[in-house]
């Protein structure tokens, strides 16, 4: 087995060459995501076979090439790959056009639906991979021999354990439930790194429906608002707007001195010299824009009743495949089932669950 640290553009080319024909492999990123939104790219690791490169996007590279590769890829092989996406793409603009994602082909098989790629691994193929450089720091130069080492042996098992699992789900006859999944996520990648994760972070105030419309319509202004600047500025959300503050402010009928953004909203002296203009011009501007509905209120006690019922439906189910239910169906959608909403499976979650879900709706 060998391994290249890429930090020229010919070697980065002599990778492509390679790489250009081979109908699968394997990919990794290393990054740093402490006080930023956008996670720090410190290492794009690319193997198939018993060939892995580690490519350096602190080195003066032209990414273009590379580019083309990912949205021409027959098949990449990732583990957990959620935040591999953002590195690639902030890095080359491009995504992946079909992945096969280890940690979603094992939900589909076992009833634990977040293992590690350590635990994976030591369960399917018997190898004990070492994670001592974790929690590194990815974007010192140089790398550390350990820091290369682990990082390339991340990816080498990448390959095997794709063949072990997609043996496993043909042999369950679930290849199409693998296929159906990876599209999905794929497609919400692409919809959250084109138009943000507004309708996401919004959907996470809990107590939203204690507002009235125009105060939710300020909700979802603020929550907008607090999005784009987290990615102009590269912030995370929170630096920029706590959600307390967040809701404070929405339901707040003006604030147009300095200290209420402290005193009252929670804002930092920082936050309130920074923001508060644009603040004050954005609470006026959505007191003219339409009006949002809230969402349902808690679940009744009737309803909770129906609820418990519901999942025991959905345990049984889960426990008839051997995978977690929650693989099957997230808890909120089973109360957007109930609370009005009207929540429905689609694809092999249909035929599996979806009579269920019916008689409850």
């Amino acid at each position: 087995m060998t391994s290249t640290l890429v930090i020229q553009q010919q070697q980065l080319d002599d990778c492509l060459d390679a790489l250009w024909d081979a109908p699968t492999a394997a990919l990794d990123t290393e990054f740093v995501r402490v006080s930023t939104f956008y996670p720090k790219p410190g290492l794009i690791q690319v193997g198939v076979g018993a060939k892995t490169w580690l490519i350096d996007p602190l080195a003066r590279l032209e990414w273009g090439r590379l580019a083309r590769w990912l949205a021409e890829q027959p098949e990449c092989i990732f583990h957990a790959a959620a935040e591999d996406y953002e590195v690639l793409y902030r890095l080359t603009g491009a995504l992946p056009g079909r992945v096969f994602d280890t940690q979603i082909a094992a939900s589909l098989l076992t009833p634990k639906p977040s293992l590690s790629l350590q635990a994976l691994v030591e369960q399917q193929l018997g190898v004990t991979l070492d994670k001592g450089e974790t929690r590194s720091d990815w974007t010192q130069r140089p790398l550390s021999p350990s820091q290369l080492h682990y990082a390339a042996e991340d990816v080498r098992v990448l390959e095997p354990l794709a063949e072990t699992l997609k043996a496993q789900l043909n042999q369950l006859d679930r290849a199409q439930w693998m296929a159906e999944d990876m599209a999905d996520v794929l497609s919400r990648v692409k919809a959250h790194i084109d138009g943000g994760d507004v309708d996401t972070q919004v959907a996470r105030f809990g107590n939203a429906w204690r507002l009235s419309e125009r105060s939710m319509a300020r909700l979802y202004a603020l929550v907008s608002w607090r999005e784009d600047a987290a990615r102009r500025y590269d912030r995370p959300r929170k630096h920029i707007l706590s959600d307390q503050s967040i809701f404070h402010l929405a339901t707040s009928k003006s604030v147009s001195r300095r200290h209420q953004f402290v005193v009252d909203a929670g804002l930092s002296e920082r936050q309130a010299d920074r923001y508060g203009s644009a603040i004050q011009a954005l609470l006026a501007d959505s007191d003219d824009a339409p009006v949002r509905a809230t969402p349902p209120p808690p679940l009744s006690k009737r309803q909770k009743t129906q609820l418990e019922s519901l999942q025991h439906a959905i345990s049984t189910i889960a426990n008839d495949y051997h995978i977690a239910p929650e693989v099957l169906v997230k808890k909120r959608d089973l109360i957007a089932v109930l609370d009005g909403r009207g929540w429905q499976p689609t694809g092999w979650r249909s035929i599996l669950i979806g009579e269920v879900i019916h008689a409850f709706s």
